[in-house]
């Protein structure tokens, strides 16, 4: 008998812990300041995704960093 009880208290601890993850809960409407921080957190990714697409056109430029540490090109080779 005594076996049974511990079983029967220890299988209700755990199925507490299932139904303590919120299956019940209803929806929990946004505060103003809420939807004010959504929108701020748009509107830096937006200003972030266009900021990349006019970095994007500059990526076919070809730059030489030591081209004024070489001595110039007079064909001779």
């Amino acid at each position: 008998m005594r076996r049974a009880a511990v079983a029967v208290v220890l299988l209700a601890m755990l199925t507490t812990s299932v139904f303590a993850q919120g299956r019940g809960q209803q929806q929990r409407q946004e505060t103003p300041e809420e939807i004010q921080k959504k929108k701020e957190v748009e509107a830096v990714d937006q200003q972030y995704k266009s900021t990349l697409q006019r970095t994007k056109k500059e990526e076919n430029v070809r730059v030489d960093p030591w081209a004024n540490m070489r001595a110039p090109n007079d064909g001779k080779r």
